[in-house]
């Protein structure tokens, strides 16, 4: 597999080397799996309703709502 890097990106990948990574590939398989954790500790929808409340569309719920999150989770 081919990556391209935006320039800021491969700039970051070489500093990281040079503070002591072995290579770019090490930096981007630590990167991803560092993604990859975070994105396995989001329960389902919760970016969702971020976006939602970050563009002033989240409509407030009740409690009864907030018991039924915590329950499926």
């Amino acid at each position: 597999m081919e990556l391209t890097l935006t320039c800021p990106i491969e700039a970051f990948v070489e500093r990281l080397i040079a503070q002591g990574y072995k290579n770019g590939e090490e930096v981007a398989r630590q990167a991803l799996l560092r993604w990859m954790a975070e994105e396995s500790d989001t329960p389902p929808f919760i970016q969702s309703r971020l976006d939602e409340a970050a563009a002033g569309r989240f409509a407030p719920g009740d409690r009864a709502n907030i018991e039924r999150i915590i329950a499926s989770a």
